[in-house]
């Protein structure tokens, strides 16, 4: 348990970061390097020389990146001449086409892929100033994204007309400020754990091991974010998972009466199966921004109904539900993150959602507090009642916040109701000799 291993576990599952199996046909005819011709842009005999010997070097890199993809490499003409895009498109029939252009731009060198997958007319590229001893390294990172942002399927929107080229300058991992963020307190945490599971209190020893281990942490999380492209989503969503199992993981050792120097490797242990487990549902699946809220959701719900239930159960609101805050936020992020990866949930409706829910606690409990207002002895049953009319009035106001916020779209410019209370007059009728009465009800669509 005061074994460095758990660090290494920590640091492996943070490299192993998400990545997305290759699907569809098999082949792959790769291009030739192009370089620019020498009279367009004035080259030099040498600089010619220079870009011919970086060509042959670049085609040498992506055949074995494309080996690497799982797929079947064809060679194609040695005319290092740049093709057009009708051309790339009528060649892309039963395999995919991979043209590769590299020019020179100050120190480095400008190197741009363009890619279509089988059968479709739509070009993707990737375009990048790389210095010379990052090539290998860059072209097969840049390789990687373009073919596996072509995989069939995936894409979200409409295919553009015919030889239309889709802009691909979107900033790259969008992710990694947060996911620098989360991984270098993450680290911080992990010397501090250690330096406390060895037995010493040495304050020489603490703030070098935090700092040494938050410098790991956000190492990691560069290279991560330089290898992968890391979202938002994918950022937020690992956080849930490292951080949510840490405070179950210490709170359920100190409600256990674990020793001192051993609580905190409990919810180190309790991270790293936390990120391994949200790790492994990113090599499936990308996770939007509102599935990581969703989880974030799932902690906070399952942290708040796990002390009401320990407090309901020991009948008294006057201890601390370390027990029942352990369990229910373990169990709660684990839930929502199964969850989050079945549905599709915007951010937006996530934070109302939560919002309205936070808003049926306060109601639950401000419509029960009557009960605790008896200046008799504290009662368990009267704990009981209010501390469930706590948790009825959350799940009153997150199902509310459900309905309210179903069938939302950014396309729709009014608000619409689903039910709407009404109230009108029925006049007399002389005839039938009824007399005139309020109509009071509900109406809409059910």
């Amino acid at each position: 348990m005061r074994s460095p291993i758990v660090v290494a576990t920590l640091g492996v599952t943070l490299l192993g970061a998400p990545g997305h199996a290759l699907a569809g046909p098999s082949d792959a005819i790769l291009l030739p390097a192009a370089i620019p011709e020498p009279v367009e842009l004035e080259l030099r005999p040498e600089s010619v020389e220079q870009l011919t010997k970086l060509a042959r070097q670049l085609d040498a890199i992506l055949s074995e990146a494309v080996q690497d993809l799982g797929l079947t490499l064809t060679v194609s003409d040695r005319a290092r001449k740049v093709p057009t895009d009708d051309a790339l498109i009528e060649r892309a029939h039963d395999s995919w086409l991979i043209s590769p252009r590299v020019s020179l731009e100050g120190s480095g060198v400008r190197l741009r892929i363009v890619a279509v997958a089988p059968g479709q007319n739509v070009l993707r590229e990737r375009t990048q100033q790389i210095s010379l001893p990052a090539l290998e390294v860059r072209a097969s990172v840049m390789l990687r994204d373009v073919v596996h942002s072509l995989q069939p399927g995936t894409e979200s929107r409409p295919a553009p007309p015919p030889g239309e080229v889709l802009d691909s300058d979107s900033p790259r991992s969008q992710g990694r400020a947060v996911l620098a963020l989360n991984s270098a307190v993450v680290g911080g945490y992990v010397g501090f754990s250690l330096q406390h599971a060895s037995g010493s209190e040495d304050a020489r020893l603490t703030y070098p091991l935090v700092a040494l281990g938050t410098g790991i942490g956000l190492g990691a999380s560069m290279l991560v974010a330089d290898e992968w492209d890391i979202t938002l989503g994918d950022a937020w969503f690992l956080s849930a998972g490292a951080w949510w199992p840490i405070a179950s993981g210490v709170l359920l050792a100190k409600s256990y009466r674990v020793q001192d120097e051993d609580r905190y490797v409990y919810g180190l242990v309790a991270a790293t199966v936390g990120v391994s487990l949200s790790t492994a549902a990113l090599t499936l699946k990308p996770m939007s921004e509102g599935g990581a809220v969703l989880t974030h959701s799932g902690g906070a719900v399952g942290t708040l109904m796990g002390g009401l239930t320990e407090m309901a159960y020991r009948g008294s609101t006057k201890l601390t539900p370390e027990r029942g805050i352990g369990y229910g936020a373990g169990i709660g992020v684990l839930a929502a993150g199964v969850l989050a990866t079945q549905v599709e949930v915007t951010s937006s409706r996530m934070l109302l959602i939560d919002l309205a829910a936070s808003l049926g606690a306060l109601t639950g409990a401000a419509a029960g507090s009557p009960l605790l207002l008896v200046r008799e002895k504290e009662s368990a049953g009267r704990n009981r009642l209010w501390l469930a009319s706590i948790a009825t009035g959350t799940v009153l106001g997150g199902g509310i916040g459900w309905l309210t916020t179903r069938g939302s779209s950014s396309k729709k410019t009014s608000v619409e109701m689903p039910t709407l209370p009404y109230l009108g007059l029925v006049p007399e009728d002389q005839i039938r000799g009824t007399r005139a009465f309020v109509s009071l009800g509900v109406q809409g669509l059910w």
